[in-house]
């Protein structure tokens, strides 16, 4: 690194600020370090933390001589920044950065240490460094005896602090009330605390001018979308942007520089891991771009990918000589990657986005030798996008960042499984929330009203109709061989624009702005779409219909019975029938008549599913543990026991506490249990039984919480409560009773029913119930006796 004037002064600033915080007393005193992309902001907190060190001990008027750190960060960024300040210490000793299981625990965190933790780790209360154990100390016992025992402050370092917010809001303030920390630095190029006692910002400008990043960022300069060729918007951008990266090579060479410019692609859904059937469509077409026009694959290692399940050419690939000119990722690239010969950045984004970050447009903003160059084209960088706005948001990257979106459990080998008499709803098609083909009627029916002007009530009245535009060019479509649509034709002549020649997309051009957050209006260049994208286009728009319904088929659906309407009312079809559709004029209409008709249909199966549910029927089968199960990330997480059925065991976010609670009790006493499972609350897979809600009423289905097979083969069947949580608990607690005393064998003796928590016991009755309040002459259930 150079010494930077810029550097070298917000370290003073960090330093002083830091000692004042130390020195107010009190806790969470927070410092916020603003500092753009590619500042540098790694080194400087390193420079920062040695020079508090020396600071705390050479001033005579500093409350502490002495403190410990915690640095935070997302993801596996902490990792990074470990290894970067371990070398940067290896040699002067002054500080020593730690992970958790280096950490003595007896002594807590000593001073000059640096504890690195990984965010995820913490930020859940079931996770293993903050939870209490029998052999070692959670995090927040070792932060309570660094502070109470050894009299010493803790600074914690919140990396990347803007990510610590939205959905993870909640949790960033209860791990840090837990730990307490004296002064909280708080470190990000977009930083969300407000109303800090200190901030220390670095400005842009500044950093700029030592030549550490580009002057500037321009967006699709002096495009020139080629009529002349029959390339369609996505291959004309690869075109332009392969064509940037190729004239800052020369300019490379010319100079001197070994350096080959990187071209970074991007697909357009990055908040999702798993490739959606577009992202897979653009790869494709920009795989197969790049071979045939350019002859650039990852066989002769021009290409690198990083898409979930296929990574290829990434090794070396920050080196400035590196042979690879483009690559083509989805999901983030891993924070904190740090690729100085990245130059041009192309971006593909959803029809409904106008938006894309800083920290996606920072990958393209360092120089890659800390120097402007004579030659003004390579201390710029270049981003490309089909975005189709007039205006444009440069935002910060949301918390919600992607994570793998399923857990996958597995049967533990040689489980002694058992079988239960189980039962399950067919769901009949009523019953299913899907779009049947029923609704092709409903939504004709919905066009022939629309567009019956003398009957019914209109979105539009006949005045407001003949105000639109509908200056028809030459050519007006000719007279139909049917007469019917002739008068079809006439009648919504003041309605729709039926000869519609281009489908039309404005994109920007030659936008000039700094990475900050803004909003941009932007100049455009129109761009007339081809049949293949019109395709794309009108699927995309189809899509956002109709999801009150299964998402199984239900844009094709949509899509072939509105075709045929037209077809059917104005003789146009396929791809003149789609342009009708997506015209700007058009679309307000199709979209009263598409959405009136799903909502017309979602109220008649709604009336249809009502009467099925009251005569619906129930099938038997033999319920046992399955292979395996799959959750959603989102709403589970995976829970450190070893004693379940499954491996890993992966429970609610939301789980109940006397499901939590009932959970810990079993694993206190695996020693006695075989096994466990907790069963799911829905679906076929699971195990229910049948109960009645009240006395010859309907019947319905029951998920029973825990079957627990002791090792003496007796079998619990378990559903936790709390006193008067369910209003049904006596019903289902007697089906209960019924069931196994219908089933149970000597094989496979079952016991069991509503459990609830009383103190240190947990009591289940015998006997059928009237309620969960009288729990007088219930059992306890001990599993050293089961």
């Amino acid at each position: 690194m150079k010494n930077l004037a810029y550097q070298q002064k917000a370290v003073t600033e960090l330093v002083d600020k830091t000692i004042r915080l130390l020195n107010l007393g009190g806790h969470r005193n927070k410092l916020v370090f603003e500092a753009t992309t590619g500042a540098g902001k790694t080194v400087m907190a390193c420079q920062m933390l040695a020079g508090l060190i020396d600071e705390l001990r050479e001033r005579g008027d500093s409350r502490y001589q002495e403190v410990a750190f915690i640095w935070f960060a997302p993801r596996k960024l902490h990792l990074q920044s470990y290894e970067k300040l371990k070398d940067a210490f290896d040699e002067t000793r002054t500080l020593r950065p730690v992970m958790f299981d280096e950490i003595d625990q007896n002594e807590g965190i000593r001073p000059g240490e640096i504890l690195f933790v990984n965010w995820e780790s913490v930020n859940k209360e079931t996770n293993v460094m903050v939870r209490e154990g029998d052999t070692s100390l959670s995090l927040y016992e070792i932060t309570d005896r660094t502070k109470e025992e050894f009299g010493l402050p803790i600074v914690a370092i919140i990396d990347e602090e803007h990510m610590f917010w939205s959905k993870t809001a909640d949790k960033s303030a209860a791990v840090l009330d837990k730990i307490n920390p004296a002064v909280e630095i708080r470190i990000s190029a977009t930083p969300k605390t407000s109303n800090p006692k200190e901030k220390v910002t670095v400005y842009r400008q500044d950093v700029i001018a030592a030549e550490m990043i580009k002057k500037e960022v321009v967006l699709n300069p002096e495009i020139e979308l080629n009529f002349s060729d029959e390339l369609e918007l996505n291959a004309n951008l690869i075109k332009a942007a392969l064509e940037k990266r190729n004239q800052m090579a020369e300019a490379y060479k010319a100079l001197g520089a070994n350096i080959n410019p990187l071209l970074l692609i991007q697909l357009p859904n990055d908040t999702k891991e798993s490739m959606t059937a577009d992202d897979t469509a653009i790869a494709e077409q920009v795989k197969q771009y790049l071979e045939v026009m350019n002859g650039i694959t990852t066989a002769n290692h021009r290409l690198a990918i990083w898409l979930s399940g296929e990574k290829e050419n990434l090794t070396d690939l920050e080196k400035p000589d590196n042979m690879t000119e483009v690559l083509l990722f989805k999901e983030a690239i891993a924070l904190g990657w740090d690729c100085p010969r990245a130059a041009v950045l192309l971006i593909f984004r959803k029809l409904q986005s106008d938006q894309f970050t800083i920290q996606t447009v920072g990958r393209i903003m360092r120089m890659p030798e800390q120097k402007h160059y004579p030659k003004d084209l390579l201390n710029v960088g270049y981003v490309f996008t089909d975005i189709a706005k007039d205006k444009i948001q440069i935002v910060t990257a949301d918390a919600g960042y992607i994570l793998n979106n399923t857990l996958t459990a597995h049967r533990r080998e040689k489980l002694n499984n058992i079988w239960l008499p189980a039962s399950y709803s067919e769901r009949p098609n009523v019953e299913r929330n899907y779009l049947g083909p029923d609704f092709k009627k409903i939504l004709y029916d919905e066009a022939t009203h629309f567009w019956n002007f003398e009957h019914g009530q209109m979105l539009f009245s006949l005045e407001e109709l003949a105000r639109l535009d509908n200056d028809y060019e030459d050519g007006d479509l000719p007279d139909s061989e049917e007469l019917q649509i002739n008068e079809n034709r006439k009648k919504v002549a003041n309605s729709l624009r039926l000869d519609v020649k281009n489908i039309n997309v404005e994109i920007p051009q030659d936008v000039h702005f700094q990475n900050e957050e803004q909003t941009i209006n932007v100049d455009t260049i129109k761009y007339a779409r081809k049949a293949t994208e019109i395709d794309r286009v009108f699927m995309a728009y189809i899509s956002t219909k109709g999801h009150q319904f299964e998402s199984k088929g239900r844009a094709d659906k949509i899509a072939s019975y509105l075709l045929e309407i037209i077809a059917d009312f104005f003789g146009i079809f396929d791809t003149d029938a789609k342009k009708v559709v997506l015209y700007h004029q058009n679309r307000p209409k199709f979209d009263r008549i598409i959405d009136t008709a799903l909502e017309k249909y979602l109220r008649k199966r709604n009336a249809a599913k009502k009467i099925s549910e009251a005569t619906r029927e129930f099938k038997k089968y033999n319920w046992e543990v399955p292979e395996e199960r799959i959750y959603d990330s989102e709403t589970n997480h995976i829970e450190e026991v070893g004693n379940h059925a499954l491996l890993p065991f992966v429970q609610l976010n939301q789980a109940s506490n006397p499901e939590k609670n009932f959970v810990a009790y079993l694993e206190e006493n695996k020693e006695y249990i075989d096994w466990w499972y907790k069963n799911g609350d829905k679906g076929k897979q699971h195990y229910a039984i049948e109960y009645s809600q009240s006395e010859g009423g309907a019947k319905s289905l029951f998920y029973v919480d825990f079957v627990v097979r002791m090792k003496s083969g007796h079998v619990y069947l378990f559903d936790t409560k709390s006193i008067d949580s369910d209003l049904l608990a006596p019903e289902k607690h007697n089906a209960l009773l019924e069931y196994i005393k219908e089933n149970s064998t000597n094989e496979t003796p079952l016991y069991g029913g509503i459990i609830i928590q009383k103190g240190e016991n947990w009591l289940y009755s015998p006997l059928p119930i009237e309620n969960t309040t009288d729990t007088l002459n219930w059992n306890c259930f001990y599993p050293q006796n089961a």
